[in-house]
């Protein structure tokens, strides 16, 4: 269990929740020690296949050409929240808010959303850790936290994501040689994992097995996310969302907001200066 912490960022102490029959407080507690846990049978079957619909027939998607791979044989499809509503009703999953808040607090966004193929041929991506982006000396407290489903199933074979138990811990830069596992499981099922964990996916060996995953990524709200929905989610579009997804997307109150407005009301009604604002002439006249 992790030790108590008045900072409203601390992580949510979950002990003892159970949300559909799922201990939430193991799980975080897995991750907090091990870096990591796999979530088996997180979504059903129809879910699935919409998302797997939606990425063959909704969603523009790119090759993937770095942390190793150059042979284009990854598909991504990032962004996901501008162009499918496939994800949408998963990302408010109170199981999954349940999890994040549990690992790095309640204060928190939507960092990335990905749908990826790996296909026959891939390479084993390198290691890497995914707070690596943000230039903060280690030890940190964990601020992000993150989640991916098996579309497919994930085997040896078709390249089941590496990860290296307990390195969320350490300080040391990664090391391409460390031994590492693989993370098998069923499709449906899904692995969760903190921010300074060494991972990478595996080398697809398989002659005709495709990998597909969807990859969620949360982030503490006081840092930048690497996908600004702010910007890269049309504002008609965020404006059709639930609020409490709104609110995921960037659009909560922090700091001086707009203009000291509440940046969800300036998403609907479109003012970025306070109605009370006044220019200097009218604050002397009131002296």
């Amino acid at each position: 269990m992790q030790q108590k912490n008045t900072s409203p960022y601390a992580p949510v102490d979950q002990t003892h929740v159970l949300i559909d029959g799922l201990d939430i407080g193991r799980v975080v507690a897995q991750i907090h020690e091990q870096g990591y846990t796999v979530v088996e049978q997180f979504i059903s079957g129809d879910m699935i296949e919409s998302i797997r619909n939606a990425f063959d027939t909704e969603v523009p998607i790119t090759e993937m050409r770095f942390l190793g791979s150059t042979t284009g044989n990854t598909w991504r499809a990032h962004n996901l929240l501008a162009k499918t509503r496939a994800v949408d009703g998963l990302l408010l999953d109170a199981r999954l808010r349940a999890i994040v808040e549990g690992v790095i607090g309640q204060y928190c966004q939507i960092n990335i959303t990905t749908l990826f193929n790996t296909l026959p041929g891939e390479y084993q991506q390198d290691l890497h850790q995914d707070d690596g982006l943000w230039p903060i000396p280690r030890p940190h407290p964990s601020f992000l936290c993150n989640l991916l489903i098996a579309m497919d199933d994930f085997t040896i074979e078709n390249g089941a994501t590496h990860v290296v138990p307990h390195s969320h811990r350490w300080t040391k830069p990664v090391d391409q040689t460390i031994e590492s596992i693989q993370v098998e499981m069923k499709s449906g099922s899904a692995v969760f994992w903190e921010g300074g964990l060494w991972h990478g996916g595996g080398a697809n060996t398989t002659a005709d097995q495709e990998r597909m995953g969807l990859f969620m990524s949360h982030l503490v709200s006081y840092l930048r996310p690497s996908d600004l929905h702010l910007v890269s989610v049309p504002r008609d579009i965020a404006r059709e969302l639930p609020k409490r997804l709104q609110r995921l997307l960037g659009y909560y109150p922090f700091g001086n907001g707009v203009d000291g407005l509440d940046p969800l009301n300036t998403l609907h009604d479109g003012l970025v200066v306070h109605p009370d604002a006044q220019l200097a002439e009218h604050w002397r006249s009131r002296r």
